[in-house]
């Protein structure tokens, strides 16, 4: 097998429990593309067998969510599972929220939650927060390419989010630090992805489904809208011998097929073209 399988994961699954289920089924080797909090929903892109090798292809791309909000309230996790810390009497409105959401358009730095997998001295951020262990994340840089807001059921303090963002962005920390600019405190108690790159929750699957065996397995050329070109076979095979080929092409990515069989991905820079991604192994 070599494709990817869009999963719409649901609440208190974690990522790596999709990656087993889908390497139970499939018995191939996978691997999900970003992982997604155990709170959170939405789309969880996993390869499957020779499809892994995009990892790193798809490592950077960008997010979209949609969130909740609550404000006044917070959590030691910053979510709906954690422990209530602190809670504030306040008002906050639509308008006081858009007032300030510009400042938080771009490139901007956050501190990661301390639950979250971030690797601390060979640990888990998460399992250090649990054994109680003071912890000092340090601050990252990521990208807002937009953000709205809207109520939420006309729920007094709760607010709906849609957020469009670099990969590595975590949305609790960006509803935390909203609400630290209004002076007040905030937990995020929905979280959805909607988007992974070019995985939308509209081609996605439930577990059921891939389950039952109705889950479509994507092809890659489904999901990467790269050009493609079938090639002969004496620049196949010195590609798949590691050789670069001269070839009338545009440069930058493409994938490349021979006998309308996918050999990978290749990169092409003033007419000379190498592989980059090699899937021939599966074929």
């Amino acid at each position: 097998m070599l494709g990817f399988y869009i999963i719409n994961k649901p609440v208190n699954v974690g990522s790596t429990k999709v990656v087993s289920k889908v390497k139970r089924i499939t018995k191939e080797k996978c691997g999900h593309l970003g992982t997604l909090d155990p709170m959170a929903t939405g789309v969880l892109p996993v390869a499957v067998g020779r499809a892994t090798k995009f990892f790193d292809y798809f490592l950077n791309k960008d997010k979209k969510y949609f969130a909740i909000g609550k404000f006044g309230v917070l959590t030691d996790t910053l979510d709906a599972e954690g422990k209530v810390i602190k809670r504030e009497s306040v008002i906050i409105t639509k308008a006081q929220i858009e007032k300030i959401l510009n400042e938080f358009v771009g490139e901007i730095e956050q501190i990661p939650p301390a639950y979250s997998s971030i690797n601390i001295n060979g640990k888990r951020a998460y399992e250090l927060a649990r054994d109680g262990k003071q912890i000092e994340i340090p601050a990252r840089k990521v990208n807002i390419y937009s953000i709205s807001v809207d109520t939420w059921e006309n729920q007094s303090n709760v607010f709906e989010f849609y957020i469009h963002c670099s990969a590595g962005t975590y949305v609790r920390s960006l509803i935390r630090d909203i609400a630290q600019k209004l002076g007040t405190i905030a937990t995020t108690v929905c979280i959805i992805r909607t988007s992974s790159g070019p995985f939308c929750i509209e081609n996605s699957n439930t577990l059921d489904d891939l389950e039952n065996g109705t889950a479509k397995l994507y092809d890659i050329a489904d999901v990467i809208n790269l050009p493609k070109n079938e090639l002969d076979d004496i620049q196949t095979k010195k590609l798949l011998n590691g050789q670069t080929i001269k070839i009338d092409l545009k440069d930058g990515d493409s994938l490349c097929y021979h006998n309308n069989k996918i050999i990978g991905l290749i990169e092409t820079k003033k007419m000379y073209s190498k592989i980059k991604i090699n899937l021939w192994e599966n074929i």
